[in-house]
């Protein structure tokens, strides 16, 4: 890193003074209410990740954190220009790499170590690519790309995903010295850097309130959607240093009645924003200038009027410290349950986060304070660049051994289970049964499980790569996936078959696959991320509200499928986890009437309701990397995987409108348990998708319920 300066020469708009002695400078100092504010926004943060009903928006703890440091860098590098007339680029990343770097490699570090000893092996892999894109401040990116990949939707969350906030920072900060540089040292003009920056607010904020409509994921994580939150507090910086001739006495006058009434309508923003915000709003859109606004408003009223408000011991404290706190916070609240081995409820995850607060003390007093204090490596950009590399090599390499590391070995070979599509239905419901009652004793994970762990997640049906699962904004199937199944050929007229739901619809495709060839079946394939068949109104995180694709696509299905007059239709959903957007007292019944309604749209067609198959407790194959010995572990009661009473009405209500109810719960669940393994088979590859190689297995139980007639 090289301490380039880019000098200036002053001229008409950009005015350079010294201040007299008796005067005081422009410059200003520590400011206690930035660190109290810093104070805030961290507490937001923690108790909103602790789970504390109170404050369902606390995530907006965030856009405080954007507004501040937009503020002080901002600031900083306009008054270097100003008084020095020159830009040092090189000190200006050595400064932020001692700030950054030494407690966020300490929480990377610590985290790679602990999720190694702790966590399931087969979660390694990823989370040592999240350090690596931590590392690199990349990870947001990395989060949009697997937040947008439906696949991912089950998994658990990473231990380093709250360092997005910092890689969109660190991305502010590569292009705001390239502002200051062409507005006011080559253009050397103030209105010039102001206009930049102005622009780049505008159109951030467009992008913003655009991209939270149609891709929430990307909005929300993505440096082009949030960088007007940094630019709002730059504008301000600027705004408060360019102030000419600027007293704080003729400042204030008449208006100095304002200033708390300003500071307070701020802290007001921000507190209704923490309190009235939730996950269903749309956010960040126009929704996060509530914060936004309300964090400029607490700051400018600060520059204007220092208040006691914020300079509270505790507050100060805290704020000095907020910084690792937010670092340790979120690794701990994850691993923590790991370590004890419960989930834990909101008391739990406080004490954890307090855990995280001692945690965040030693690491600033022990690693933070001192290195960014270092006279040295401050007044040497080189070799805070060389150490900012050295830092970042070593959670490099870390991340890269860690996954390489001996796995614990499972042992025992398992008895595979074959049934058989031409055998009679009771001999294969005999020997599934007594599969399943082997597996409830079963100790050992198999070493010729199939699938493996780790290509578990990759075993879903071929619909999901050929256009046939349609994705979260699509509305139409696509015209092919009415042609599936059996290939063309001489014989009797081919029947067509239809399966029509969501991804636990598509989990079922290799399984009517084997049944097309079998049949010689047409198989018409009308499935589509997390939608429904039911007629209800989904909420959808994508579009923060109704999942109006859904919708569509539900309607123009229902009217496709109805114009092929097929023999059979088999529909199904997953029972739980799917929001209502309106809820109420009776959102069972509310599922069941809908249910109802979409079977009453098929008139004159064997209809058959496939019911949810049972959710795993977690997701199965982190849960039998982390207990190879003891698949027990992992499985639970058949009471628990038959879920709510949802199940049992919507059954009611879809028999009672004419279709014919089929339950698979038999064929996952004995007497006591409902094992994850059966023979050599794995279950699930995540926490509620049954594998490709299962739903195989049982396609022959499957085949003698849709052939069976009423």
């Amino acid at each position: 890193m090289s301490n380039v300066e880019i000098r200036s020469i002053p001229a008409k708009g950009l005015r350079i003074t010294t201040p007299a002695p008796d005067q005081p400078s422009p410059r200003p100092g520590f400011r206690p209410d930035i660190e109290g504010l810093r104070a805030l926004a961290v507490l937001l943060v923690v108790l909103y990740h602790c789970g504390v009903s109170t404050f369902t928006g606390g995530y907006i703890g965030v856009d405080v954190f954007f507004v501040i440091s937009g503020f002080l860098i901002t600031s900083h590098l306009a008054r270097e220009v100003a008084e020095t007339g020159r830009l040092r680029i090189g000190r200006f990343y050595a400064r932020r790499a001692l700030r950054l770097l030494p407690a966020a490699t300490l929480v990377l570090v610590s985290t790679l170590i602990a999720a190694w000893v702790w966590l399931p092996p087969l979660r390694l892999r990823a989370i040592a690519y999240d350090a690596v894109t931590a590392a690199g401040y990349v990870i947001n990116i990395r989060l949009i790309q697997s937040g947008n990949d439906y696949r991912e939707a089950g998994t658990s969350p990473s231990p380093l995903q709250h360092f997005w906030s910092l890689a969109v920072e660190e991305q502010f900060y590569l292009f705001i010295p390239l502002l200051v540089l062409i507005g006011l040292v080559l253009l050397r003009r103030r209105a010039a850097f102001a206009a930049l920056l102005i622009a780049l607010v505008a159109v951030s904020f467009a992008t913003s309130v655009a991209s939270s409509q149609s891709s929430s994921i990307s909005a929300y994580f993505g440096a082009p959607t949030r960088v007007w939150e940094l630019g709002a507090g730059a504008l301000l910086g600027v705004a408060v240093l360019w102030g000419e001739n600027f007293r704080p006495g003729q400042a204030l006058g008449s208006l100095s009645r304002w200033v708390p009434l300003v500071r307070w309508a701020g802290l007001g923003a921000i507190a209704y924003a923490a309190l009235f915000f939730d996950a269903h709003t749309p956010f960040p859109s126009w929704y996060a200038a509530v914060p936004v606004l309300g964090t400029v408003a607490v700051i400018g009223a600060g520059c204007l009027r220092p208040t006691s408000a914020l300079k509270l011991p505790f507050l100060q404290f805290i704020g000095a410290r907020s910084y690792s706190w937010y670092l340790w916070h979120w690794p701990v609240l994850v691993i923590a349950p790991y370590v004890l081995g419960h989930e834990f409820d909101t008391t739990e995850k406080l004490l954890a986060a307090l855990v995280a607060l001692g945690l965040a003390c030693i690491g600033y007093s022990m690693v933070e304070q001192p290195l960014r204090n270092h006279d040295q490596l401050r007044a040497k950009p080189l070799q805070a660049g060389t150490f900012a590399v050295a830092l970042t090599a070593l959670t490099v390499g870390l991340a890269l051994l860690v996954p390489a590391l001996p796995a614990r070995q499972s042992q025992g070979e398992g008895l595979a289970t074959s049934l058989t599509l031409d055998g009679p239905a009771s001999a294969n419901y005999e020997l599934l049964s007594s599969r399943l009652r082997t597996a409830a004793q079963a100790s050992k994970l198999p070493k010729n499980l199939e699938p493996a762990l780790d290509q578990a997640a990759d075993d879903e049906p071929a619909i999901s790569s050929n256009g046939c699962f349609v994705a979260v904004l699509e509305s139409r199937s696509p015209q092919h996936c009415e042609k599936l199944g059996a290939p063309k050929g001489k014989g009797k007229k081919r029947s067509t078959v239809v399966l029509f739901g969501d991804s636990h619809a598509a989990q079922w495709y290799p399984a009517m696959e084997v049944l097309a060839r079998k049949h010689r079946w047409r198989l018409a394939v009308f499935t589509k991320v997390m939608c429904t068949p039911a007629e209800v109104d989904l909420y959808a995180e994508a579009f923060r509200g109704s999942y109006r694709t859904c919708n569509a696509w539900r309607q123009d299905s229902i009217r496709r499928i109805n114009a092929l007059k097929p023999a059979l239709v088999v529909m199904t959903s997953i029972a739980d986890h799917m929001d209502l957007v309106e809820g109420n007292d009776d959102v069972d019944g509310t599922w069941a009437e809908g249910w109802a309604a979409t079977t009453q749209r098929f008139k004159g067609t064997d209809l058959v309701f496939l019911a949810d198959t049972p959710a795993a407790q977690e997701n199965v194959p982190e849960c039998l990397s982390q207990h190879p010995k003891k698949v027990s572990a992992c499985a639970q009661s058949p009471q628990q995987a038959a879920g709510s009473q949802q199940r049992e009405r919507i059954a009611e209500a879809v028999g009672r409108a004419g279709a014919r109810v089929v339950d698979p719960l038999p064929w996952f669940c004995g007497d006591t348990t409902c094992p994850v393994v059966v023979g050599n088979t794995l279950i699930y590859r995540d926490d509620n998708h049954i594998t490709g190689a299962y739903a195989r297995l049982v396609a022959p139980l499957l085949a003698e319920e849709l052939l069976r007639r009423r």
